[in-house]
């Protein structure tokens, strides 16, 4: 069984965003490094906007 077939959520492009944002932001707050949540989330956003280019896909929302 492939990784998106067990875990159908992570071809949700929502999903992946908020995930990640929420992972970078948390572990940047344990080094007491607090970046806004919008910067965070426009740098997840611009890095999967790159990969889809490259040929990932997400499903629609």
């Amino acid at each position: 069984m492939k990784l998106f077939e067990k875990y159908a959520k992570l071809r949700q492009k929502s999903y992946v965003t908020s995930m990640v944002t929420n992972a970078v932001r948390g572990s940047m707050a344990l080094e007491n490094q607090h970046v806004p949540e919008p910067q965070v989330q426009a740098i997840v956003i611009a890095l999967l906007r790159e990969a889809e280019l490259k040929g990932r896909e997400f499903v629609k929302n």
